[in-house]
């Protein structure tokens, strides 16, 4: 587990926050934020977030939130680690919204980047294999939960301090449990230099491995 504590507030806590100017980033997906949002919340994926963090100010608080309260809690322990004031928005616009504060629900167009890695479904995921560095980015007690045959782990949280475990000559498979952490972890490594070609993630997770019949290892 992370060993950061995450400041956690209420609706009415970030409320506040938000009155006073304070920025907040919502880390859903592209079209979750194109149907709802809090009122000049800018959009950061958590899909990636490893390669634009940079864009969260460092001098200031700021609140992340997302659905219910779990992927910005990922993105607010990893912030947190590297020195970042930041808060998380517990029970997310889900619970913003039932606290009676606004929501902005006027449509946007947004287009989708394009991901500088590639993503994989389980079948092509189990073809690279034999080549393949299988790197996964959940916990420990997920690892251990059941895991791709011969996947090494290394938690997110973990991933920028052990970044001279991975090879750069081979191609390297991410994997978590949906593929958004793994996802987020591709995006971190590209931009540490590492080829983008040879950089996988695997869609869906070890959820679409097991659906799809494929070998799981405890």
């Amino acid at each position: 587990m992370y060993e950061t504590q995450v400041q956690e507030l209420s609706p009415e806590e970030a409320k506040r926050l938000y009155d006073q100017g304070v920025p907040f980033f919502d880390v859903r997906e592209v079209e979750e934020y194109a149907q709802a949002r809090i009122p000049g919340a800018r959009l950061l994926p958590l899909s990636e977030f490893m390669a634009r963090y940079g864009e969260i100010p460092k001098d200031t608080p700021v609140v992340l939130y997302c659905r219910t309260g779990n992927r910005s809690w990922q993105a607010a322990a990893w912030l947190s680690a590297q020195g970042y004031q930041v808060y998380n928005l517990e029970g997310g616009i889900v619970r913003w919204y039932r606290a009676g504060l606004p929501v902005d629900t006027t449509p946007v167009e947004m287009g989708y980047a394009t991901t500088p890695y590639k993503e994989v479904g389980p079948h092509e995921a189990a073809g690279l294999l034999e080549e393949a560095w299988v790197v996964d980015v959940r916990e420990a007690w997920e690892y251990q939960g059941g895991h791709i045959p011969k996947a090494v782990n290394i938690p997110l949280s973990e991933l920028p301090q052990r970044l001279q475990e991975l090879p750069k000559d081979r191609p390297i498979l991410l994997v978590c449990n949906s593929g958004n952490r793994s996802g987020v972890a591709a995006d971190f490594l590209v931009k540490q230099g590492f080829d983008g070609e040879k950089i996988y993630n695997l869609e869906g997770g070890t959820y679409a491995w097991a659906a799809a019949g494929l070998p799981v290892e405890r």
